[in-house]
C-alpha cells in the first residue's frame, strides 16, 4: 500500500481507499440523471487545480462516442436546414459566420442566400441598376450568377451613400450660371444662362465639353434627355427637340434641332417628355401638351394664377407647382384640374410624385410631403426641425428610399424618404445649386458658379 506523507490535509491511505470504493459503488447504483446531478454537485466543490486536471484528461475523449461534428451544428444538419438558419442573418453576420471554418464558409457562400439578400427592398437598387449588376456578374458560358458579388456591390453602394463616400469631378465651360442638367451612362447635358447647351463625355477624364448646341436666343431653362433625344425649353418661349445620335465611331460629331415648338407667350420654365408627348409649363401661367414628333400643341391647361415653375406627369395625372404658392393635380386625358394643394408660404419650385404622395420644394426653404389622396400636407422638412436648407430649394428628386435636394445655400442634401431624416450634406459648389439629377450611382448638379459637378458613389 502507498504511504501518504503526514499532512493535516491528507486522509489516511486505507480510509481514503475504502471511501473511494464506497462512493464508486454508490455511483454505479445511481440512475443516469442522478449521476449527472452528483457530478454537478461534485464539480461545484472542485478547485482550480481539479478543473485544470479534468480539462486535460477529458479533452481527448470528450466527444469519442458523440455523433459526427456534435459541436458544429450547421455541419451536422442537412444543408437545406443549415441554409434556412443562415438566411435569418444580416449580411455582416453572414460574412462573419463564413470565417468560422471551411465548412461554414462553403455554407455561407451558397448563392441562394445572397440572391435572397439582393432581392430585399432595403438593399435592392433600381431595376436598371440591378440588371446591370447581374449582367456584369453572369458567366456568359454557363449562365452562373455570382450573387455574393452582386450583393456586395449593392451593399457597398448603399454604404457609400449613407456614409458620404464619393469622388467629385468638375466640368467647367459655361460662361454663365447653370440652370438645368441631365445625364445618362455616357454623357452630361447642361443648359445655361449663356444661351447654350453643352454635352460632356463622362467616359473620359477631360473637363472640357464634347459638344455645344446653339439655337436658343435666351437662357436655357429646362432639359430632358431620353436616349438620343434631347428636349430643351428656353426663355425665348420655344421648345426644341435635338438629335444627339452618335456616329459610327461612338462620338457626337454633330447634333441637329429636329423640331421647334412655338406657343408659349413667356419663358418655358419646365418640361417632361416621353416617347409621344412633351408637357411644358411656362411663366405665362399655362401648361401645354405637345406631340413630340410634329411639335403640334394638343392641349393647354389654365388654372394657375402665377408662373408655372415645375411639373411631373404619369399615365393619368399631371402635377404642377407655381409661383402662386400652390400645387395643382390635373387629369392628363382632358386637362381638368382635380385638386389644388395649398401650404407653402412662397413659390413652389420643384416637385415629384408617385401613386401615394407628392414631395415639393419651395422658395420658403421647406420640403413638404403631401397625400395624393387627400391633398393634406403630412410632413415638412425645414431648417429648424430637420436640419434642412437655409436657402431657396431649387430642385429635388426622389427614389424609393432617398430624396436629394439642391438649394441656394450652396449645398445638396440627401434625406431618408421614410424617416424624413437628413443623411448627408454635400458642400462642393461655391454658389447656389440650381439643379440636380441622380441615379443609383451618381449625382450631377449645376450651380450659379458656372460649373457642373458629378458625385460618383460607386468609385469608392
Amino acid at each position: 500500500d502507498t504511504v501518504l506523507p503526514t499532512n493535516p490535509f491528507w486522509m489516511d491511505g486505507r480510509v481514503y481507499k475504502n471511501r473511494v470504493q464506497t462512493m464508486l459503488g454508490w455511483f454505479h447504483e445511481f440512475g443516469d440523471q442522478q449521476r449527472n446531478i452528483f457530478l454537478e454537485r461534485l464539480l461545484e466543490s472542485c478547485g482550480v487545480s481539479q478543473m485544470h486536471y479534468l480539462s486535460t484528461v477529458l479533452e481527448p475523449v470528450l466527444h469519442e462516442s458523440c455523433p459526427h461534428n456534435c459541436q458544429d451544428l450547421l455541419s451536422w444538419l442537412p444543408m437545406t436546414i443549415s441554409w434556412h438558419i443562415l438566411s435569418f442573418l444580416d449580411p455582416v453576420s453572414l460574412c462573419r459566420a463564413s470565417q468560422v471554418s471551411t465548412a461554414w464558409y462553403e455554407l455561407a457562400s451558397e448563392p441562394l442566400l445572397w440572391r435572397r439578400l439582393s432581392r430585399r427592398s432595403q438593399w435592392r437598387p433600381s431595376e436598371g441598376e440591378s440588371q446591370r449588376l447581374i449582367s456584369l456578374n453572369t458567366c456568359l458560358d454557363s449562365g452562373y450568377v455570382d450573387w455574393k458579388h452582386v450583393f456586395s456591390e449593392m451593399y457597398r453602394l448603399r454604404r457609400n451613400w449613407l456614409q458620404g463616400r464619393y469622388t467629385v469631378r468638375t466640368f467647367a465651360g459655361h460662361t454663365s450660371g447653370i440652370s438645368c442638367v441631365q445625364f445618362d451612362d455616357t454623357r452630361i447635358v447642361s443648359g445655361s444662362s449663356d444661351r447654350t447647351i453643352k454635352v460632356w463625355d463622362i467616359r473620359t477624364n477631360t473637363p472640357w465639353c464634347a459638344l455645344t448646341l446653339v439655337g436658343h436666343s435666351a437662357t436655357v431653362r429646362c432639359l430632358q434627355l431620353s436616349g438620343n433625344q434631347l428636349v430643351s425649353g428656353s426663355a425665348d418661349c420655344t421648345i426644341k427637340v435635338w438629335d444627339l445620335s452618335m456616329d459610327a465611331s461612338g462620338c457626337w460629331s454633330s447634333a441637329a434641332c429636329r423640331v421647334t415648338m412655338v406657343g408659349h407667350m413667356h419663358t418655358v420654365r419646365c418640361l417632361k417628355v416621353d416617347d409621344h408627348k412633351v408637357v411644358s409649363g411656362s411663366y405665362d401661367m399655362t401648361l401645354k401638351v405637345w406631340d413630340v414628333k410634329s411639335g403640334r400643341c394638343e392641349n393647354t391647361l389654365h388654372g394657375h394664377t402665377g408662373a408655372v415653375i415645375c411639373l411631373q406627369y404619369d399615365e393619368e395625372r399631371i402635377v404642377s407647382g407655381s409661383a402662386d404658392n400652390s400645387i395643382k393635380v390635373w387629369r392628363l386625358s382632358d386637362g381638368e384640374c382635380l385638386m389644388t394643394l395649398v401650404g407653402h408660404q412662397d413659390a413652389v419650385t420643384c416637385l415629384q410624385f408617385d401613386r401615394v404622395k407628392i414631395i415639393s420644394g419651395s422658395v420658403d426653404c421647406a420640403i413638404k410631403f403631401w397625400s395624393l389622396e387627400t391633398g393634406q400636407c403630412i410632413q415638412t422638412l425645414d431648417w429648424i426641425r430637420s436640419e434642412g436648407h437655409r436657402g431657396v430649394v431649387r430642385d429635388l428628386q426622389a427614389d424609393k428610399w432617398k430624396i436629394v435636394s439642391a438649394a441656394d445655400d450652396k449645398t445638396l442634401k440627401v434625406w431618408s424618404i421614410s424617416k424624413g431624416q437628413r443623411l448627408l450634406t454635400l458642400h462642393c459648389h461655391t454658389d447656389g445649386v440650381t439643379c440636380l439629377q441622380f441615379n443609383d450611382r451618381r449625382i450631377v448638379s449645376g450651380s450659379y458658379d458656372k460649373t457642373v459637378k458629378l458625385y460618383d458613389f460607386s468609385a469608392c
